[in-house]
């Protein structure tokens, strides 16, 4: 005990100069001996920077479940993800008497001993005495366990290969990291670094960067070193197929990219699917809707050579199409009904103004950017006198309690967007914005460095506090002439009412820019930094300005890095199932495009149209690899997200509403505080969370309550209650015995069985069916009770297949 506590005090002293260079009064410690590295190469000089950070995170010391934590293990801490060194090394040789390390016997230093196993230890052993590991940490420590004060300052990181790793004939590829530091040295740091992929069972990569393929297919490498992340794909080809590789049509860009990448992988894609499948997807995806019978007939019977043409012009520009992507931007900007403003009773009114807001600007076909630019941007006033504004409000609020329409959709800006967040802290309207308009999920870095991204805490709490002027609070205006209207207002309805009864006070809230900022500090440093936009320009303050306009121009710029990319993303993640980059609002440094060319054409397109919506879909729909079908053939079999064929997925929860409704022929009603006009549709609806029978199928099928900013929200997993629910739940029986529904039309229609069971095929599956579906069908309409009970059973076991609940 006395021989260790005398060491500790030894280094102590030796170590009170070593972040300084200088000796500290110490005996001069012997050259550096270096360390040979399992990969080949050898270090020289053992850096604190360059690799004890390095090893501290790829043995997992400075990991949040380890000494990385917030209160550290056992006394000790270390940054998170080995963020900052000047506090690891201050914990390191410092903190404890400096007894985790011991620059006299470095043997017996407590980080060796620890780690190691020679000393209990709650994290167990984490390398090998003697091995590489080991010798690295004891050779920094024998030369005295100095830091270099900014050595390990990053310039570049880069990989080789650089942008995908392609692994054929069972072969395995080493990987080489290098870094090019500050002071311009380059080293292989790749025994340094952790290795993540996404998908093992694709290629397996080992501690050292080593690849070693498994089957066919393609995953994400990411490769982490101390901070820093850079990421590439890695290939692994289908085996080699007798014949050349077929050069399958291209109907566009979109083609272009998707083949090449196929042909790269040897991986066919599948035909064109037929003109049955294609309409069912294509209305299924436009409209949430099925295709009447008598339309796949005529379409299938169509000769013209452009009749696939002709139906997407037609299906973008119904109604119902806008209606879909008014859900869809209801999920993106958090259309959240609970979180509107009181009173209560309102609420669902106020998000259906929201939605509608938003599918007025889509079938408008309204400019991308302009519709960003006018929810960032938004006021309560758009500039109006407060005269018209307040009539504005009270015209609203009275078509509002009438209908179900409003004119609120002809606003200019989308204050709700603003209005909403009233209860939310102010560092959050930066996380749902990113994510919202960049794809960029910024919620780790609220307490520390992004561990797979970029961004760090001073970045997220200064693009926080560029929301900082916004201001909603209630009985507070921006002007007196505006409070002065809006009390006007209600005295005179005071005037008017009965004693006691408020209800008919209008409710005037007003969402405006104050005229100063109050600045939220950075926890780690209790220093308020200035706004700046995210990886972007600083943006400054100013009595009289909204800071929003400036962040607007910047977010929905040409040059941004995120806007065009993220939002052609999420539509074709809605097209396909899957985004190029998935999850689609999950941009970083970690998770690279499955298709990076593609995304860069989907994006230079965009931005060529100026941000033309209808446009970037038309080109999706219209392309070949849209139109595959998604039977796979023997080389895509296993593709999970390289396009060669179309994915089987599951129906967004308002489709299967919607779907289910058209296959049976009856209309959903709707009741209550979200009573709608009968003949609506389930796309058309605001809420957030309805009331009534659709709740249940709505919660099930995994409509997002819209709460937090994470694409998440929206649950796509198969479950056990969606069976069921289709199968035996009260209210969709019901719809099988609707006076006015499929099942009773057919019933008494004068259609032969055989006539009734293609009926019944194509409103359900919009297709014909195959001779031996259809003699079953027939045989058991004849062999039912009544027609009535055999009909009722065709159409019940037809909505409980796989292919009607899917989209395909």
């Amino acid at each position: 005990m006395f021989s260790r506590f005398f060491y500790a005090l030894v280094a102590c002293a030796a170590l009170s100069g070593a972040s300084r260079g200088d000796s500290g009064g110490r005996p001069p410690v012997g050259p550096p001996a270096g360390v040979d590295l399992p990969t080949g190469g050898r270090v020289k000089t053992v850096d604190f920077e360059r690799h004890i950070m390095g090893l501290l995170s790829k043995a997992g010391c400075n990991a949040g479940s380890c000494h990385g934590s917030f209160q550290g293990k056992n006394g000790f801490r270390l940054s998170l993800f080995g963020y900052e060194p000047a506090a690891d090394f201050a914990n390191l040789t410092r903190d404890n008497l400096g007894r985790r390390v011991n620059v006299v016997e470095p043997d017996e230093s407590l980080l060796l001993l620890k780690a190691t196993g020679q000393t209990p230890h709650d994290g167990g052993m984490r390398f090998g005495k003697d091995g590489w590991v080991y010798n690295t940490f004891r050779e920094w420590i024998r030369s005295g366990a100095k830091w270099d004060r900014g050595s390990g300052a990053i310039e570049k990181l880069e990989i080789s290969p650089a942008d995908f790793a392609l692994l054929s004939d069972a072969k395995a590829q080493q990987l080489t990291v290098t870094a090019t530091f500050r002071d311009g040295t380059r080293e292989d740091i790749t025994p340094f670094c952790d290795f993540k992929i996404t998908d093992d069972a694709i290629a397996s990569v080992s501690p050292f960067g080593l690849l070693t393929p498994r089957q066919p297919g393609d995953a994400g490498l990411a490769v982490l070193y101390r901070g820093s992340v850079k990421a590439i794909r890695v290939l692994v080809p289908s085996p080699a197929r007798p014949g050349p590789y077929p050069a399958p049509p291209e109907v566009n860009d979109i083609d272009q990219e998707v083949f090449a990448k196929l042909k790269l992988m040897n991986v066919v894609p599948s035909d064109l699917a037929p003109d049955e499948m294609f309409l069912r997807r294509v209305y299924i995806d436009t409209l949430a809707q099925l295709p009447p019978p008598d339309v796949v007939r005529q379409f299938v019977a169509d000769t013209d050579p452009k009749k696939r043409e002709k139906m997407i012009d037609a299906l973008l520009a119904h109604p119902l199409h806008a209606a879909v992507w008014a859900t869809k931007l209801s999920d993106i900007t958090g259309n959240n009904t609970a979180a509107l403003e009181q009173p209560q009773a309102t609420q669902p009114k106020r998000s259906q103004m929201w939605h509608d807001w938003l599918r007025k600007r889509v079938a408008d076909n309204v400019p991308y950017d302009q519709i960003v630019r006018d929810i960032l941007t938004a006021t309560s006033r758009d500039g109006a006198p407060p005269e018209e504004w307040v009539a504005f409000v009270k015209k609203v609020d009275e078509q509002s309690a009438k209908g179900f329409t409003t004119t609120y959709p002809e606003k200019k800006t989308l204050d709700l967007f603003w209005r909403r967040q009233a209860a939310v802290p102010t560092e959050q309207w930066g996380e749902k914005v990113a994510a919202a308009f960049l794809g960029v999920r910024l919620e780790c870095a609220q307490c520390h460095k992004h561990p797979t991204d970029r961004w760090t805490q001073e970045e997220y709490w200064a693009f926080a506090n560029v929301f900082s002027q916004v201001t909603f609070q209630n009985n507070q205006f921006s002007s007196p002439d505006v409070k002065k209207v809006a009390d006007t207002e209600n005295a005179a309805r005071r005037e008017g009412a009965p004693k006691g009864n408020n209800n008919q006070i209008l409710l005037v809230r007003e969402l405006f820019v104050g005229p100063a900022a109050r600045l939220r500090p950075n926890p780690a440093t209790n220093t308020a930094p200035k706004p700046r936009a995210l990886g972007g320009p600083e943006i400054v303050i100013r009595p009289g300005t909204d800071a929003r306009v400036a962040l607007a121009e910047w977010v929905t710029a040409k040059d941004n890095p995120f806007f065009a990319r993220s939002f052609a993303n999420r539509v074709w993640a809605h097209y396909f199932g899957v985004g190029l980059v998935n999850p689609v609002d999950d941009f970083s440094l970690a998770n690279p495009p499955t298709n990076a060319r593609l995304l860069d054409v989907l994006a230079r397109d965009f931005i060529a149209s100026n941000y033309d919506i209808r446009k970037l879909e038309r080109a999706i729909l219209m392309s070949r690899t849209y139109q595959l079908s998604y039977v796979p053939n023997a080389t895509n079999t296993f593709d999970k997200n390289n396009y060669s064929h179309a994915f089987v997925r599951p129906l967004m929860a308002e489709q299967v509403v919607d779907v289910l409704n058209a296959a049976l022929g009856v209309e959903e009603k709707f009741t209550g505080q979200e009573e709608a006009p009968l003949g609506t549709k389930m796309v058309e609806l605001g809420s957030s969370r309805l009331n009534g029978s659709v709740a249940y199928a709505l919660r099930i099928f995994g409509r997002p309550p819209r709460t937090t900013a994470c694409d998440c929200e929206r649950a796509t997993e198969p479950a056990l209650p969606q069976t069921l629910f289709r199968m035996t739940d009260t209210a969709v029986l019901t719809k099988f015995t609707a006076a006015d529904g499929r099942t009773l039309k057919l019933a008494k229609s004068k259609l032969s069985d055989e006539e009734l069971a293609e009926e019944a095929f194509l409103a359900t599956l919009s297709r014909v069916p195959k001779p031996s579906e259809k003699a079953d069908a027939v045989k058991h309409l004849k062999e039912s009770k009544n027609r009535t009970e055999g009909v009722t059973d065709l159409l019940w076991a037809l909505v409980n297949t796989r292919e009607f609940i899917l989209n395909h």
